[in-house]
């Protein structure tokens, strides 16, 4: 693994974990959702996981693990995620996009925007930050996120959560003819099911949406069943 920063739009470094075999012309990029990093062990294991098919770019939120900046709840991540596929780029023919809540939120702002990569998998995507039913500072979403990201929490560094964003909801439309993938838990407790149903039913075709059973939010989804969830994951890329 070869650890990275790319420099964003406003100069900020972006960190990353580049997993790299030389013969592979495929890499998928993951971004991580609040509150977790990179380098905590659900991305470290899901990055591990997923190598064995393709090259992984895991990166770092602004102002979250090893990455500069001040965190701005989706209002200027999207543009450190095109950062980071511009790096890609320069390695790769085919390139894909995986993200996780509020890093999912951002991914579909990118991707609607610049249509740059081959394929965007989202995980519990929000319709708007402001709909979220469970804020992310909540105890029973921050202590949990503590819990499971563990050193990595206290490194983030928090900007204007009221900061002006682009709504998911409202751009999603523009991704076709991109493919898309939604992932929702069906009892997580911080984005309702809601959001992906609605994010999918604006969405146009390429999509999908699958609403995992019992699942809850986010990296839960990934660590209450490794298995399962690498498996769809690969299979919609492999459909590509």
């Amino acid at each position: 693994m070869l650890k990275k920063t790319v420099e964003s739009f406003d100069k900020t470094k972006i960190a990353l974990n580049h997993f790299k075999q030389d013969s592979r012309d495929t890499v998928l990029i993951i971004c991580h959702g609040f509150a977790m990093s990179k380098d905590s062990k659900p991305f470290l294991d899901l990055s591990n996981d997923l190598f064995e098919s393709w090259d992984i770019i895991a990166m770092d939120q602004r102002g979250h693990g090893n990455s500069e900046g001040i965190f701005s709840f989706s209002s200027k991540e999207h543009k450190d995620i095109k950062a980071v596929i511009e790096y890609a780029k320069e390695s790769y023919t085919r390139i894909y996009l995986m993200g996780f809540s509020l890093g999912a939120a951002s991914c579909i702002i990118e991707v609607a925007a610049n249509k740059n990569v081959n394929g965007l998998i989202t995980v519990s995507a929000p319709i708007s930050f402001e709909k979220i039913e469970n804020r992310f500072l909540h105890k029973d979403a921050l202590i949990p996120g503590i819990k499971k990201s563990g050193e990595h929490t206290f490194k983030m560094r928090l900007g204007n959560m009221f900061a002006k964003k682009e709504n998911p909801v409202d751009v999603i439309d523009k991704i076709s003819p991109i493919p898309i993938l939604l992932i929702q838990g069906e009892k997580d407790p911080i984005i309702f099911k809601h959001h992906a149903e609605t994010l999918y039913k604006k969405a146009k075709e390429p999509k999908k949406l699958i609403i995992i059973k019992e699942g809850l939010h986010s990296e839960d989804l990934y660590l209450n069943n490794r298995k399962e969830f690498v498996s769809l994951c690969s299979s919609w890329l492999s459909s590509l």
